[in-house]
């Protein structure tokens, strides 16, 4: 990889300034001066320093937020707030949203600038579980609890079969495999009810925890791991 592309995409600035730094001989490989941008180094090996401050690199961001009520799941938008407001530290990055949430609902949202990843996770195949916690605006009986657990047509297609716990009268957890539009508010109003709030807290077997509403942070290497399925 470029060095400067490597200063870049580690967040000491944009191509433009990184290259400034490095003529000016502020920056080191491996203990020697660089003075060329186009240097070629070992992104996982090379040892590199900008001043006296070593940098790590990471090629792909992985970032977990709890989303509050009242943003969007967008990395823009002329009128509403978006998620991107609360995250601080990653401008350098060309963030996505993995599996967005409305507007109205809170909890799980990932973000990263890693492609393969996001595939992984939307694709039904993987059978990902999205596990979603959601208050109802009235107590639910066991038949209609039996009736949300069978698949149904929906956009066209035959729903997977969902994970369905009552955990409270009026509290339901819902564990899907796939994302269609709207599918848990669907599913809900399907058997007459209506979703009071709606509330993702784990995917996989990575949950929110403690992570306070309105919070974010990196996804550690194990949990990256698990979202992968790689053992």
């Amino acid at each position: 990889m470029r060095l400067d592309r490597y200063l870049a995409n580690a967040g000491v600035g944009t191509r433009q300034e990184v290259k400034k730094v490095i003529r000016k001989g502020f920056v080191t490989v491996n203990d020697e001066v660089i003075t060329k941008a186009d240097t070629s180094i070992d992104d996982q090996h090379d040892i590199v320093y900008v001043g006296d401050e070593r940098i790590h690199y990471e090629a792909y961001a992985y970032i977990l937020l709890h989303k509050p009520e009242g943003y969007l799941s967008a990395t823009e938008d002329r009128d509403e707030k978006t998620v991107m407001e609360l995250i601080e530290g990653f401008d350098h990055r060309d963030l996505h949203i993995v599996g967005r949430l409305d507007k109205d609902t809170t909890g799980f949202l990932l973000l990263t600038d890693d492609g393969q990843f996001t595939h992984h996770l939307t694709s039904p195949k993987h059978h990902m579980g999205k596990r979603y916690h959601v208050t109802l605006d009235r107590e639910m009986d066991e038949d209609s609890l039996t009736k949300l657990r069978k698949p149904v047509i929906m956009d066209g297609d035959m729903t997977l079969p969902s994970d369905v716990t009552l955990l409270s009268p009026r509290l339901v957890e819902i564990i899907l495999y796939e994302g269609k539009h709207h599918q848990v508010k669907r599913m809900i109003e399907r058997v007459g009810y209506t979703v009071a709030q709606l509330h993702r807290v784990a995917i996989g077997n990575v949950s929110l925890g403690d992570l306070p509403k309105g919070s974010f942070r990196k996804l550690t290497l194990q949990e990256i791991n698990e979202l992968k399925g790689v053992s």
